[in-house]
């Protein structure tokens, strides 16, 4: 079982027998870096988090909005919202008490990000999509210094059949911080994804290195991110050796 799993892990990206991806135009579809737009007004997710923070964000010390606009850029997030786990943890579990956010999550894996990935794969059939649930949401204060080390997701134990997904919460305008990604591994030619409300970037994060500097405006950035694992380059009963922490799963079959 762990000689699978290690195949399972590294197929997706390296090639292999049978079900691999190599030399196939699926697999470089899938491991561009791409962004796409959706309805923000049909998956209001912004609005879903203004409203999630405005009742939550005071009760477990993220911080408040100031004056009574519920815009996020305006929301007063603590210094250690950013980089504390404990905060995490409790943001998650917040998030996870939402059933409304949680719905609009859903329709927008079902309806907009798994077709967009189905489009991609080559193979007849219905294809199982393994999604995080609930996705990150992380706030980072403006006026900062904290901000998201140079890294690739293997480290924290994602596998190469996954995809990252990441989208912006508020204003670039504004904020004008934002995710750093090289365009290949090991390139190190880093560059900015400019994107806004409404849009969503696709990057193979896995091996892809990345990185948020801190926020220098007076504006706090909020952004939304998760991995969606890809049929039989996924194993989901797979666990890298001494971590504890896995991001939970619902799946989407097209």
């Amino acid at each position: 079982m762990k000689g699978a799993a290690i195949l399972s892990r590294s197929r997706f990206w390296e090639g292999g027998s049978g079900t691999s991806f190599k030399g196939s135009a699926a697999q470089e579809r899938l491991r561009q870096e791409e962004v796409f737009s959706f309805d923000s007004s049909r998956y209001d997710l912004r609005g879903l988090a203004a409203r999630l923070l405005a009742e939550a964000g005071p009760m477990v010390g993220f911080g408040c909005f100031v004056g009574s606009s519920l815009s996020l850029e305006r929301f007063r997030a603590e210094e250690r919202t950013f980089s504390s786990f404990a905060y995490e943890k409790a943001w998650r579990r917040c998030v996870l008490g939402c059933p409304s956010f949680l719905a609009c999550y859903d329709r927008l894996l079902e309806e907009v990000i798994c077709p967009r990935l189905r489009e991609k794969l080559e193979e007849a059939g219905p294809v199982t999509f393994y999604c995080q649930h609930p996705p990150t949401v992380r706030l980072q204060p403006g006026r900062s210094r904290r901000s998201r080390m140079l890294h690739a997701d293997e480290r924290y134990g994602h596998q190469a059949g996954e995809i990252n997904f990441w989208m912006p919460l508020t204003d670039y305008k504004l904020t004008r911080t934002t995710l750093w990604i090289e365009s290949s591994p090991g390139e190190g030619d880093f560059h900015p994804i400019e994107v806004h409300p409404g849009d969503v970037a696709m990057f193979h994060g896995t091996l892809v290195r990345h990185f948020v500097p801190p926020n220098r405006s007076e504006h706090t950035r909020v952004s939304m991110d998760f991995r969606i694992g890809v049929g039989q380059h996924f194993d989901p009963d797979w666990r890298m050796l001494g971590l504890q922490h896995y991001h939970p799963r619902r799946t989407v079959v097209l």
